[in-house]
């Protein structure tokens, strides 16, 4: 999977993404999980070793670490995992001051909710990597298609309705608050290309893609009219607005519906029988979607904390987990180098018999190799930014993406054999450093 951000990482970095990042100087913290299997105990993935890792007993499952002051973070690295060989998603959540609220049941199990109107559902993939989205379906009759749930609302607080979204060429997305403490209904229409196009009695609308999967996570904000039942409503309408029409099965697939008394929509949580409350908010709204084994860098907004936790969604073995404040390069690395995620190295075994015949071959070992280089440093920004991880690497591995943008698999676990020393240009005050890397890699890469 390598290297992902978030805008909000990107619009607060002084570098473009472009420029090279890297994770090294790893906080602690005290580290535990949900479970974990004999042997393979939390602890073991705040380690910088690869041969041991944190498994847990069953998923959905988390690992954590929490700190003893605030710490500002922007990044999390995980190396030697199995999360793509898994098929798990993986989410990044910071420990905040103020609570998560979700007053909704049965956020993503919509088959429980207590009305369906001229539609049906069906089972469709998610943008958490699972089956838990779902087809909202119009049938064949002349009327409203629509799926209603609903909560209690106090007059005079603003309430926010979100859903995760994926557009539909013929079909429209109605996000609407009705019921007794919305006898005006407030509501939002989400067009084909994932927007609000057309809105009547809200406070505040909201359209965030998610990554690069097609969905958006849409919502809308309103302000309760009077105390009573709010009822939230996911309305189709056809492909001119209409919201009563003759069905022809027409379809959109929706998942996690939240409603929260907030004026903007905050990360969205599950809900079951009852509403939720969690103290841990998503860093971004989306999932990690790894599809293969390769070493992880996300970089999100950085957020001030006393705790980071990674969800998974199935059994997988983590070997390194590391999160902190990921090290932004103020130049752009010099490009005519070998690229880390294909300079792979071996030891090859080939057993031949005494007649010449091929009799086997073997891959003893494995890994990566790659070489980074910068110019035109400024020493006193060499002195006080880039000395400090040249230092900690003489014995601390570290995540490095060279690209970000444009090459967001050029990214590795690595460390490095040799002292990382700079070169005065003979210029200005300018620096130039480089050094060669060796990365772990996954054995199918």
């Amino acid at each position: 999977m390598a290297v992902t951000y978030t805008p909000g990482h990107a619009a607060a970095s002084p570098y473009p993404m472009t420029h090279a990042r890297i994770l090294w100087d790893r906080l602690t913290g005290t580290v535990s999980a949900t479970s974990a299997a004999e042997g393979f105990e939390a602890a073991l993935a705040a380690t910088v070793e690869t041969n041991s890792w944190w498994q847990p007993v069953a998923a959905p499952a988390s690992w954590q670490i929490e700190f003893a002051s605030a710490q500002t973070v922007d990044a999390i690295g995980i190396g030697a995992h199995t999360l793509g060989s898994s098929g798990a998603s993986a989410r990044v959540e910071y420990l905040s001051g103020s609570a998560l609220g979700n007053l909704l049941l049965y956020s993503q199990d919509f088959a429980l909710w207590p009305t369906l109107t001229g539609a049906i559902l069906g089972a469709a993939f998610a943008p958490d990597g699972s089956t838990d989205a779902r087809w909202l379906t119009e049938d064949t009759s002349t009327g409203a298609h629509y799926l209603q749930s609903g909560f209690t609302a106090v007059a005079g607080r603003t309430y926010t309705l979100s859903v995760y979204m994926r557009p539909s060429a013929s079909r429209r997305l109605r996000l609407a608050l009705v019921g007794p403490a919305y006898a005006t209904p407030a509501f939002g229409d989400v067009g084909a290309d994932g927007q609000f196009y057309s809105t009547s009695g809200t406070t505040a609308v909201s359209s965030i893609p998610v990554g690069s999967t097609g969905w958006f996570r849409v919502s809308i904000s309103a302000t309760a009219q009077a105390s009573g039942t709010a009822n939230v409503r996911f309305a189709l309408l056809d492909a001119a607005g209409n919201s009563s029409y003759t069905g022809t099965v027409g379809s959109i697939r929706i998942f996690g519906a939240q409603a929260e008394w907030r004026t903007f929509a905050a990360p969205y949580i599950r809900s079951l029988s009852t509403s939720a409350t969690s103290y841990w908010w998503a860093v971004s709204d989306d999932w990690l979607l790894p599809s293969d084994n390769s070493a992880i860098l996300h970089l999100f907004a950085p957020v001030s904390t006393l705790g980071l936790r990674l969800s998974i969604s199935k059994v997988a073995r983590i070997g390194v987990i590391g999160t902190g404040l990921a090290l932004a390069m103020p130049r752009r690395g010099y490009t005519d180098l070998g690229m880390i995620d294909l300079g792979r190295s071996a030891t090859l075994t080939s057993h031949v018999s005494e007649g010449g015949q091929l009799m086997g071959r073997f891959l003893q070992r494995s890994g990566l190799s790659g070489s980074f280089a910068w110019q035109n440093l400024s020493e006193d920004w060499y002195r006080a930014t880039f000395d400090p991880f040249a230092r900690a690497a003489r014995t601390e591995p570290f995540w490095i993406a060279a690209r970000p943008e444009g090459y967001p698999t050029d990214c590795a676990y690595a460390w490095v054999d040799d002292v990382i020393a700079p070169s005065r240009q003979g210029r200005r005050n300018f620096v130039s450093v480089g050094f060669t890397a060796t990365g772990h890699a996954d054995a199918a890469a």
